[in-house]
C-alpha cells in the first residue's frame, strides 16, 4: 500500500476528510498517474499550417503515449448523441465521458460563424434559466460556436486543452503579474478551456485557472509532460462541494481568531502579494459562458489569487499521549486502518506516529480554521461576511458561516484550497505541535521567494513535486507529507515553513503572526518575494 509521511494514503485521506477515491495513486509518481489518463486530439482543421504548433502537437502526442497515457483516436473517443434529429444535427459527435482531456487548437471564427454565434447568444438570453445544466446551456448558446466544450458529454470530467501561439508578453519577466492575469484569463475564456499552452519556436508556456506563468524551452518538454501536464490532466481543479460539510453558523464577534485573521489581512496589504480577484462578469463578455463557468465551479462567481487562514489552537479531550499498552487495548474504527488509528472508550481517536525514529501514540485533535471565503478581498476582510470557519473532527468536515449570512449566496463558499489547508493544519498538529498550539497563520499567494531569502530556522520544501492544481486531493496529500518531511529532517523548531506548489504558488506558515508578516514585508520590499514564477526554477534547483 502506498505511503506518504508515516501513514498510508487512505489513512491520511480518512483523517483529513477527503472523499474516498477508486484509483488512488501516490501523488509523487506522475507516471502512475499517466496510466489512469485517457486523452484524444481533435483533428486539425483543413488547411491549418502553423508549423510550430503542429510540431509541438506531434511531440506532445508521442511523448504522452511513451509515458503510458492512453491516446484515443477521435473516432474512438466520440459517440453519436441520442435524442431528437435537431439535437443530433446541432451537437454532432460528442466526446465520451471517460475521456479526461481533449487537446485542440485555437480556432478562428469566420464572419458568418460570428453572426450565428451572436444570434445564439441572443436566444440564450431570452431563454436563460438559472437551473439549466451545463449541457442545456451549451445546446442553446453553443451550437454555432467552434470551441471544443460544446462537444463534451461530461464537461465536469473532461478538460479542454487548447494549443495556440505564445504571447511573448505573458512570459516576459518585466510584465506585471496583474497584466499576466488578464492575458491568462482571456486565453482561457476565449477558448472555453481549462488549460492553454502557448507555443513559439523556442519556448512554450502553460496556464490554467491557477494563473501561473511557467514557461519552458522545447528541450524541457519531457520534464514538463511528466511533472506538469500529466498531473493537471489527472487531477483537475474542483472546488469542495457544500454537501460534504456539516453546516451551521457562528458569531464572528465572539471569536478571537476571526478578529486576528481580519487584522492579518490588513497587515498583508502592503506586501502587494494579493492582487484583486476577477469577477467572471468583468472578464467573460457572454452570459452563457459565465453561467457555464459558474456551474462547473459550484456556484462561484469569480476567482481570487491566494488565501489567508488562521488555524485555531487544536482541541483535545483527556490525555494527549498514551502508552503502547494503552494503545493495544483501543478499539478499531470502521473503514480506518487499525495499524495507524484507533478509538478509546470515550470516542477519542488516537494515532500511531513515527517522528525522527521515535514512535508515539497521540490523540487526534479537533481542528478548526478561520479562513477567507473564496473570492474575497484577502486584505480587507469583513468578519460579518468574508470569514468562514472550517472544522475537521474525526475525519468529518464542518462549515460555519457568519450568523445571518445566507448560504444560497453564490459568493459564500469555502476556499478552493480547503483540503490543502486542513492537511497542513493536521500535519502541523501531529508532527510539530509547538508551531500551532497558540494558533497558526497560513498565507498562500501565487508567487515564490528567492531561495536566498530564507533565514535561520526557515525551511522550504515541495518545488520538485509534480505540479498539482490548487485544492486537489493530491495537493493536500503532498502538503501533509511536506510538513512531516521537514520535521523529520530538521526537528520541530522552526520560525517559518514554506510549502511550495509548482505552477501554483506557496503556502507560508509559522507560529508567530507578526514575525511572518514582517518577513513577508521584507521580502516583498527587497524583491526577494515576487508574484509569478520568476523564482520557481531556483527553488527547484535547490530542492533537487
Amino acid at each position: 500500500m502506498s505511503t506518504l509521511a508515516d501513514l498510508d494514503l487512505k489513512t491520511i485521506m480518512s483523517l483529513t476528510g477527503i472523499p474516498a477515491q477508486k484509483d488512488l495513486v501516490n501523488p509523487k509518481e506522475p507516471l502512475e498517474m499517466a496510466k489512469k489518463v485517457r486523452v484524444t486530439f481533435r483533428p486539425l482543421p483543413d488547411g491549418y499550417n502553423n508549423k510550430e504548433i503542429i510540431k509541438f502537437r506531434e511531440a506532445l502526442q508521442q511523448k504522452l503515449v511513451e509515458c503510458g497515457v492512453e491516446n484515443l483516436s477521435w473516432e474512438e473517443s466520440t459517440e453519436k448523441p441520442t435524442g431528437s434529429f435537431i439535437n443530433r444535427a446541432i451537437v454532432g459527435r460528442r466526446v465520451k465521458r471517460n475521456v479526461h482531456a481533449v487537446i485542440d487548437l485555437k480556432r478562428e471564427y469566420s464572419i458568418i460563424r460570428k453572426a450565428f454565434s451572436s444570434f445564439a447568444e441572443f436566444v440564450y438570453g431570452m431563454m436563460r434559466d438559472p437551473e439549466r445544466s451545463v449541457m442545456g446551456i451549451l445546446k442553446i448558446s453553443g451550437w454555432a460556436d467552434n470551441f471544443t466544450a460544446r462537444w463534451l458529454a461530461d464537461p465536469y470530467n473532461t478538460q479542454v486543452v487548447t494549443l495556440k501561439s505564445l504571447d511573448s508578453e505573458f512570459i516576459d519577466k518585466e510584465t506585471p503579474y496583474d497584466r499576466k492575469i488578464v492575458i491568462g484569463l482571456q486565453d482561457l475564456i476565449s477558448t472555453m478551456s481549462e488549460i492553454v499552452i502557448g507555443i513559439s519556436g523556442d519556448k512554450f508556456s502553460i496556464v490554467n485557472m491557477n494563473l501561473s506563468d511557467s514557461s519552458y524551452t522545447h528541450e524541457e518538454i519531457d520534464d514538463f509532460i511528466k511533472k506538469s501536464f500529466i498531473p493537471k490532466i489527472y487531477a483537475p481543479i474542483k472546488p469542495p462541494v457544500l454537501n460534504r460539510f456539516i453546516q451551521s453558523e457562528y458569531d464572528p464577534q465572539s471569536s478571537e481568531f476571526v478578529k486576528r485573521l481580519a487584522e492579518l489581512g490588513k497587515e498583508l496589504k502592503k506586501t502587494d502579494l494579493f492582487p484583486h480577484g476577477s469577477k467572471f462578469s468583468d472578464k467573460i463578455p457572454r452570459q452563457s459562458h459565465r453561467d457555464v463557468v459558474e456551474k462547473i465551479l459550484e456556484g462561484r462567481t469569480g476567482v481570487s489569487y491566494g488565501f489567508i487562514a488562521l488555524v485555531e489552537s487544536p482541541g483535545y479531550e483527556g490525555k494527549k499521549l498514551i502508552t503502547p499498552q494503552k494503545w493495544a487495548k483501543l478499539s478499531e474504527i470502521k473503514n480506518v486502518n487499525k495499524e495507524y488509528v484507533r478509538e478509546d472508550s470515550g470516542g477519542r481517536w488516537y494515532i500511531k506516529s513515527v517522528i525522527r525514529g521515535k514512535t508515539i501514540y497521540q490523540q487526534l485533535p479537533d481542528i478548526w480554521i478561520c479562513t477567507s471565503r473564496s473570492g474575497s478581498d484577502k486584505t480587507n476582510l469583513d468578519p460579518k461576511s468574508d470569514i468562514v470557519r472550517v472544522g475537521l473532527i474525526k475525519g468529518k468536515l464542518y462549515l460555519q458561516t457568519p450568523m445571518g449570512v445566507d448560504l444560497k449566496r453564490r459568493d459564500i463558499r469555502p476556499s478552493f484550497d480547503t483540503y490543502v489547508i486542513l492537511a497542513q493544519a493536521l500535519s502541523c498538529a501531529l508532527y510539530t505541535p509547538e508551531i500551532i498550539e497558540d494558533g497558526m497563520p497560513i498565507v498562500h499567494f501565487h508567487g515564490y521567494p528567492d531561495p536566498q531569502w530564507f533565514s535561520d530556522n526557515e525551511y522550504h520544501i515541495g518545488a520538485q513535486n509534480p505540479s498539482m492544481p490548487c485544492g486537489t486531493i493530491e495537493a493536500a496529500l503532498l502538503n501533509f507529507a511536506g510538513v512531516y518531511d521537514i520535521v523529520n529532517e530538521n526537528g520541530q523548531t522552526m520560525n517559518l515553513l514554506c510549502l511550495v506548489e509548482s505552477d501554483h504558488g506557496v503556502n507560508i506558515l509559522g507560529p508567530r503572526t507578526q514575525y511572518l508578516v514582517e518577513r513577508l514585508m521584507e521580502g516583498s520590499l527587497s524583491g526577494d518575494i515576487m508574484l509569478g514564477g520568476r523564482f520557481l526554477p531556483e527553488l527547484k534547483k535547490v530542492g533537487a
